[in-house]
């Protein structure tokens, strides 16, 4: 059985979204998210290893809308599915995010635990 290796709590939520990359956007619909990255359905196949932005709409309002805009890179795509690993985002970006992760969570104190441990491992090695 395979060692789990993520450190950061995924909760299921289907969102639409779009993923820009080289200047096109995509729809897609998230299929789980966390602090961390996004596995989402998409009818396009991505190439692994390209940098995205991921762009969460999270209200209606078109004079002032809410969105989360985060920097990613494509980990893995298959047909249908595309997973994302979020690198960087504002802090406006990082409280919306979490706010949904926590809101989505069973244990939603455990995503505040989670933030006081690195996401990625202090190794360069990997």
């Amino acid at each position: 059985m395979a060692r789990e290796r993520r450190k950061r709590t995924r909760v299921k939520f289907r969102f639409e979204a779009m993923v820009a990359v080289d200047n096109q956007s995509v729809r897609v619909q998230s299929r789980n998210l966390s602090l961390k990255g996004m596995l989402c359905s998409t009818d396009k196949i991505f190439q692994e290893g390209q940098v995205c932005r991921v762009i969460l709409n999270l209200s209606q309002e078109e004079a002032e809308p809410v969105r989360a805009v985060i920097l990613g890179r494509i980990i893995r795509s298959v047909p249908s599915e595309t997973a994302i690993d979020f690198n960087l985002m504002d802090a406006e970006s990082f409280f919306h995010l979490k706010r949904i992760v926590e809101y989505h969570s069973q244990e939603p104190e455990r995503i505040t635990r989670e933030l006081l441990t690195a996401a990625f491992s202090p190794n360069l090695d990997g």
